[in-house]
């Protein structure tokens, strides 16, 4: 059959077409992001968790996971407040892909050092997400997947309005990421790299609210935008309620 596709037709991107075309970025954050995960093990390893090899890679993959996706809802606040700076977007990206990657593998170390290798175990005991903070973990995991599998110039050109409708899920995985953290074993957070995450963490939820409310009060924000902003703030505050209850 022949193409009857203009020549001077726009040609859309391929599936790794960005990556490709900021390949020295690419590489770059590459290595800076196994850095980050490596000096997070040995300071795991040799000062939070002493000798306690599978405590700290499983720790050091979830601290440099939640961080980096943090530094990522940090920056798009970052780029509307100095929109000149939003032609780095590529960094926002990167960010949370590393941040899903460092994720997954952390699933991955806690289901088979913990677990042993067992992926329902996890949820066996309870399903209440206050008493078993996996839940959080769980629902954080999911969204942040169908995010990443979206996160790219491909998925973008085909997917439409739907792109940006699929990934405003980021903000209900960002509360089920920081509940997952907050409950799952607080005093693991009382040193540098937990003062790391919860100062990014703080940042990201603040430029967050910021932008939410100046653009609801600016009336800059459609009725489903809204909605989807009321949701969230009244899940952080229920959960942070109960969190708070559960622990009297």
């Amino acid at each position: 059959m022949a193409d009857n596709t203009p020549s001077n037709a726009p040609q859309k991107p391929g599936l790794f077409s960005g990556a490709i075309k900021v390949w020295k970025f690419t590489l770059g954050f590459i290595a800076f992001s196994i850095a980050f995960w490596l000096a997070e093990f040995a300071y795991q390893f040799y000062f939070a968790s002493p000798g306690d090899f599978k405590a700290s890679v499983i720790r050091s993959l979830a601290l440099a996971s939640a961080t980096f996706i943090s530094l990522s809802l940090l920056s798009s606040s970052i780029f509307k407040f100095w929109p000149k700076y939003a032609r780095y977007w590529t960094v926002r990206r990167a960010l949370g892909v590393a941040g899903f990657l460092f994720g997954a593998l952390h699933v991955m170390a806690a289901v088979n050092f913990v677990f042993n290798g067992d992926f329902l175990a996890p949820y066996a005991y309870s399903l209440n997400p206050i008493v078993n903070p996996i839940i959080f973990g769980g629902i954080a995991y999911a969204l942040l997947f169908i995010i990443t599998l979206t996160s790219t110039d491909w998925a973008v050109a085909r997917m439409g309005i739907w792109w940006k409708r699929v990934h405003r899920l980021v903000y209900f995985a960002f509360w089920g990421m920081i509940f997952h953290f907050l409950l799952t074993n607080p005093p693991a957070l009382m040193n540098i790299a937990g003062y790391l995450l919860l100062g990014v963490t703080g940042l990201a939820l603040a430029g967050q609210l910021y932008w939410y409310i100046y653009f609801v009060l600016g009336k800059k924000t459609t009725t489903k935008g809204a909605i989807v902003g009321v949701a969230v703030i009244a899940m952080f505050l229920i959960t942070a309620y109960l969190a708070w209850f559960a622990g009297k």
